[in-house]
């Protein structure tokens, strides 16, 4: 995927204000002027969107504290934590903005649709293949990301693409590919099969398994055990002869 930056041209409020009177500015199709004005005034997410954009426009001018402070007025007011560092094309939607939190780091391209509860942040990557590698995410233009969906880490995701809600996405994802929970299980469970195998072919040993338990003496029957501490079945009619000398059997050996 090339990078996922909008051009000069769709870039800043300008690119929030064409896509606001698009339409698709609204869920109802293309808005009247004082719709849209009433939207504005009225909604968090076109206030979080105004306040990230002058506080990033601080922040690349190398105001940052002015930038943090408009930042955590941003946070106040409408609920959406977006840091003044992060870098977003124009056209952005945010139809809810409680929970949401963009990092630093974050890159996101023109045209994207995040509902409350995203979560774009840095972390490691490298459960599966190995390679620990820190960063953040880079969204392509025209993506949707639904509520409680998480993209942690140096992960890319391409051009209109969907990310359903509550999915944690942990690869990158190509242009026009959907990722929803369901998706992410079965996915999840190919990764942990194929490290399994890869496992067994290097003759490692797996999570809860040990020498010791892989020995004879794991594998050898219950039986067999119990046997070698009793002496097998012999010794209960040994047992149940002794009680017979001394009980009240009359004893049949000739005086």
């Amino acid at each position: 995927m090339n990078s996922v930056m909008a051009g000069p041209d769709e870039k800043g409020l300008r690119g929030d204000i064409a896509r606001l009177f698009s339409d698709r500015g609204l869920h109802e199709g293309r808005p009247t002027v004082p719709r849209a004005i009433q939207r504005v005034v009225t909604r968090p997410g076109p206030l979080a969107i105004v306040l990230y954009r002058l506080s990033h426009a601080l922040w690349e001018r190398g105001l940052e504290t002015l930038a943090e402070v408009i930042w955590r007025v941003n946070y106040f007011l409408s609920g959406a934590d977006i840091h003044p560092g992060a870098e977003i094309g124009g056209g952005l939607r945010l139809t809810h903005t409680t929970g949401l939190v963009i990092g630093r780091g974050v890159r996101i391209g023109s045209n994207v649709t995040l509902l409350h509860g995203v979560t774009l942040g840095g972390s490691a990557r490298g459960w599966f293949d190995g390679v620990f590698e820190d960063g953040f995410p880079e969204i392509g233009d025209e993506t949707e990301i639904m509520a409680g969906a998480c993209v942690l880490g140096p992960i890319k995701v391409g051009r209109h693409c969907f990310i359903g809600a509550n999915a944690v996405l942990a690869r990158d994802l190509p242009d026009g590919e959907a990722y929803t929970p369901g998706r992410e299980v079965k996915d999840l469970r190919t990764r942990v099969e194929a490290l399994e195998r890869r496992l067994e072919s290097t003759g490692a040993e797996g999570p809860g398994r040990s020498s010791e338990a892989s020995g004879p003496s794991a594998t050898e029957p219950k039986k067999s055990r119990g046997s070698a501490r009793t002496g097998g079945t012999r010794a209960r009619p040994r047992r149940a002869a002794r009680r017979g000398d001394g009980g009240d059997t009359p004893d049949a050996t000739p005086p």
